[in-house]
C-alpha cells in the first residue's frame, strides 16, 4: 500500500458515515466523559468544542496520511493551546484520538475494511507521537 492509497483508504468510512447522517460528536464526548468524567468541568461551551476538536483531530490524520506539511506545527499549536486549560497528560489525548478512530470503525459499517482500520490506526499511531513530543518541551 503507497502513501497515495492511504487518504482514499480514510475518506471511504467518513464517507459512508456521513452517507448515513450519522454524526460522531456526541458519540466521541459521551465516550470520553464516560472514560474522564473529570474532563467535562473544563469544557467552558461544550457545544462549540466538541465538533471542532473531532474535526481538527480527523483532519490531523488524514493530513498525516497525506504528508501534510502543516500537520506538526499545527498539533504543536493545538498542545500549547490547551496548556491554556491545564496540563493533560500524553495519555489523555492519545485516548482521544484512539476513541475517535474507534467510533469512525463502528459507524462506518461494511465500509471500515481491514486496510482502513490499519491506515487509521497508523495515523492515530503518527498523531499521538507528534502530541506527545509537543507537550515534552
Amino acid at each position: 500500500m503507497s502513501n497515495d492509497d492511504l487518504p482514499p483508504l480514510m475518506e471511504a468510512p467518513l464517507i459512508a458515515i456521513a452517507d448515513a447522517d450519522i454524526d460522531i460528536t456526541p458519540v466521541l464526548f459521551d465516550r470520553f466523559f464516560e472514560r474522564f468524567p473529570e474532563q467535562r468541568a473544563g469544557f467552558f461551551n461544550l457545544q462549540a468544542a466538541a465538533g471542532r476538536m473531532t474535526n481538527e483531530t480527523v483532519a490531523a490524520m488524514i493530513g498525516l496520511a497525506s504528508d501534510e506539511s502543516w500537520v506538526p506545527v499545527t498539533i504543536t499549536n493545538f498542545v500549547d493551546l490547551h496548556r491554556n486549560y491545564g496540563v493533560f497528560p500524553a495519555s489523555l489525548y492519545a485516548a482521544f484520538v484512539d476513541m475517535t478512530v474507534d467510533i469512525i470503525a463502528e459507524s462506518a459499517g461494511k465500509s471500515w475494511t481491514k486496510e482502513s482500520e490499519k491506515a487509521w490506526r497508523t495515523q492515530a499511531e503518527r498523531l499521538n507521537t507528534l502530541i506527545g513530543s509537543a507537550i515534552r518541551p
